[in-house]
């Protein structure tokens, strides 16, 4: 028997903007796409300053947590996650099947600063809601044009005996938004129940070749690079699906120091490049997607750094139509009488996506997932 995340979403630094409650109380609701009758928590502590203490930690079946199990560590009810680090809490009795959705609720009584943060838009797969007072039960918001966050919960793992078939899917906040995440768990988990593990890597702001600028703290919390990221991470994935490319083109006119960087269109698709080649190395296999129009002004015509942007935005997907594993899921998402991001597809700011426009960029990906996964003999995935 093996232990593998039945849902996983990284949790990622935000020590340059850290919360800070008197109080909390935080919902959040996972999808496991893994069977098992004993489960367990992943809580993480990598970025806060001090220990984190949670006073009560629950899961249940069910949004009301009525029925719901105690989670303890090394058996006490208190758990502590030490500064820096992370730790799995005791594993519970309680069968789950895939595709089931799933109760966390954590409490802390003390005034703390949280700085592990993890969230997303659509609330499909997953939800979370948070609340300053612990005497006060927060509600879920179901609208997917809100942040849903959450904090320190990174993982809930399955024991499972059976073989797996490992899948992550990483880049900016066209993953962690969760759009095209949602569409293709829902697939998978009705096509290959208790066969597929997802690890959800996405961080909002980060980029393929640089890492985060620090001029401003919310640009601190876009991460590392993705290629310097991945080279670090020990994620063991089958599969890496990867959706990146776009704060590399708009970020050198909001950040200075990116702008020094200069990175062109053909240094980007050297570094997708060096990002399949790091991906073979772990002997996972690289999907992605050209890139989607975008605006940074609401205007009725393109600026002159849109236009730039847009021209070597158009370069670098050529280059990656001549890859393979690429879809093109830019001009899927374009409409082709203004060149822009088609409105059933923009999330409103003509950047992001909508959850309609994330489900076409799933679509194109489900054949070469599915794919992939015939090819996997070795696995034993067949439904």
């Amino acid at each position: 028997m093996q232990w593998y995340p039945g849902f996983y979403q990284l949790t990622h630094d935000f020590s340059a903007l850290p919360f800070h409650y008197s109080e909390l109380r935080q919902s959040i609701k996972v999808t496991t796409s893994l069977a098992g009758s004993y489960c367990r928590l992943k809580l993480t502590n990598r970025y806060g300053r001090q220990n984190l203490i949670f006073d009560k930690v629950t899961l249940a079946d069910n949004p009301e947590f009525k029925n719901s199990h105690q989670i303890y560590c090394h058996h006490q009810e208190q758990i502590v996650i030490p500064r820096g680090q992370f730790l799995f809490t005791d594993p519970v009795l309680m069968p789950i099947h895939a595709g089931q959705s799933l109760y966390i609720q954590m409490e802390a009584a003390q005034p703390q600063t949280y700085a592990d943060f993890a969230s997303t838009y659509h609330p499909g797969i997953t939800n979370a809601t948070i609340s300053r007072g612990i005497s006060i039960t927060p509600s879920f918001n179901n609208h997917w044009h809100s942040r849903k966050g959450w904090f320190s919960l990174e993982s809930l793992e399955v024991q499972t005996d059976r073989p797996v078939f490992q899948i992550e899917i990483t880049g900016d906040s066209l993953v962690e938004s969760g759009m095209v995440t949602e569409p293709l768990m829902q697939y998978f988990n009705r096509q290959f129940p208790n066969r597929l593990v997802w690890y959800q890597t996405g961080i909002a702001g980060n980029q393929l070749m640089i890492d985060a600028p620090v001029e401003e703290p919310l640009y601190e919390t876009f991460g590392i690079s993705l290629l310097h990221r991945h080279k670090l991470q020990k994620i063991n994935s089958n599969l890496t699906l990867a959706i990146i490319g776009t704060n590399d083109l708009i970020l050198p006119y909001y950040s200075r120091l990116v702008a020094e960087q200069n990175v062109t269109p053909q240094q980007l698709a050297l570094g997708f490049q060096r990002l399949r080649y790091q991906c073979r190395l772990n002997k996972s296999k690289l999907l992605t997607t050209t890139i989607a129009p975008l605006r940074m002004f609401d205007t009725a015509n393109l600026q002159p750094s849109e236009e730039i942007i847009d021209r070597q935005r158009q370069l670098l997907n050529h280059f990656l139509l001549q890859q393979p594993g690429v879809v093109d899921g830019g001009t899927l998402l374009t409409d082709h009488d203004t060149g822009q991001l088609r409105s059933q597809y923009d999330f409103g700011d003509h950047l992001h996506w909508s959850p309609a426009g994330g489900r076409q960029i799933a679509k194109l990906f489900i054949p070469l997932i599915q794919h992939e996964i015939d090819e996997k003999r070795g696995c034993d995935i067949s439904p």
